[in-house]
């Protein structure tokens, strides 16, 4: 099995409605900015 990858090699192929898609050099795969930005515990609302 295959560690995962942690997409640290990425182009972004398209900005739609203030949303940068990114494409990562490795594995492929195609995936939203926002999702690859680690959120820590401290920004959570509480």
């Amino acid at each position: 099995m295959q560690p995962a990858c942690e997409h640290k090699r990425t182009v972004i192929l398209a900005r739609r409605e203030g949303v940068d898609y990114l494409e990562c050099l490795d594995c492929r795969l195609v995936f939203e900015a926002e999702d690859l930005e680690p959120v820590s515990a401290d920004e959570e609302e509480g």
